[in-house]
């Protein structure tokens, strides 16, 4: 069965969140003991070391640290953050909402506008409109997220100064609070989210123009423009809602990497979510911080995954056999 599949899926999942972060060279205290080059805001000497290694079961062979994990996480204990020096469950919910306002919002503008544009450009294919969005979209898909980000800062930021450089608030605003903290939250967000749509809408794009090139040739579609329906009815009433099937599934196992997907753009606009987060804390080699992101990223991705399955399964009938069987 399907649901005995991902349960054996997230296991496994769950067992590399912990092993992965350890294969990293280096451990939690190294970057506090000082090391030429490494950042070290506090000198530890060996006897702290030893100290702090025990008292974060540090020093546990692993397969008691990994017996350790799995027991926390049976009682929803995710562990105690070295970096942050705080619980796990804290410190993520507190960067999730920013990843999830950023990775949200623009989930909907890409999802919609892809959508949108991918059907106009297959209903007039051929023509100067589908070329010209062809052209558009193939020359965003070239560049990576992370380059864009920058590109945005060097021309919005830098050349314009229209837009922040980055962060999420300024702490002016925050102070001020109500109105004025929203245009700012705003203000802020503008920048990330754009290169986060300009990145993620080449995919929703051409999946919606090729399903809806596969569906325009269909006799229900031929028949409703025969008995004399407008053109837009005919697009948005008969051949869009069946060309979504492949569309909504993707779009359900796209949401499942939004935290993921945002990491490159938060780390460039400094925005404080969790891609910021997973990046300090594999500086830090934070095991803790690292295991308990990462199971976030893996919860999310399981269960889209088993929601685009089910979307599938209700809007095909025939998919629903694989559920039984």
């Amino acid at each position: 069965m399907r649901f005995v599949q991902y349960l054996i899926t997230a296991f496994v999942l769950v067992s590399l969140n912990f092993f992965l972060p350890r294969m990293m060279p280096g451990d939690p205290l190294s970057c506090l003991i000082g090391d030429p080059g490494a950042d070290a805001p506090i000198l530890l000497t060996e006897e702290m070391r030893e100290n702090l290694a025990e008292y974060y079961g540090l020093n546990k062979p692993l397969v008691e640290q990994y017996r350790d994990y799995l027991f926390g996480l049976t009682r929803g204990d995710l562990g105690w953050s070295i970096y942050y020096n705080g619980p796990v469950s804290s410190v993520l919910l507190g960067r999730l909402k920013w990843t999830l306002f950023l990775g949200g919002t623009a989930a909907i503008i890409y999802t919609l506008l892809g959508t949108l544009l991918g059907a106009v450009s297959a209903w007039k294919r051929g023509t100067k409109v589908d070329v010209g969005l062809l052209i558009f979209v193939f020359s965003l898909g070239s560049w990576p997220p992370f380059f864009l980000g920058m590109l945005l800062i060097i021309i919005c930021s830098f050349k314009l100064g229209a837009f922040p450089i980055g962060g999420a608030q300024s702490p002016a605003a925050v102070q001020a609070g109500g109105l004025e903290q929203v245009k700012d939250v705003v203000h802020h967000w503008f920048l990330p989210c754009l290169a986060l749509v300009l990145t993620h809408l080449p995919g929703i794009y051409l999946l919606t123009r090729n399903s809806m090139l596969s569906v325009l040739g269909e006799d229900y579609v031929r028949t409703a423009r025969s008995k004399g329906l407008q053109e837009l009815r005919v697009l948005l009433q008969h051949a869009l809602p069946n060309a979504l099937l492949p569309i909504v599934t993707t779009i359900a196992m796209r949401l499942g990497f939004a935290i993921m997907g945002t990491m490159f753009v938060e780390v460039v606009f400094a925005y404080p979510g969790m891609g910021t987060l997973i990046y300090q804390a594999s500086a830090a080699r934070d095991y803790p911080l690292l295991q308990g992101g990462f199971l976030l990223i893996t919860a999310f991705v399981v269960f889209f995954n088993l929601v685009a399955d089910l979307l599938y399964a209700r809007l095909d009938p025939r998919a629903r056999a694989t559920w039984v069987s």
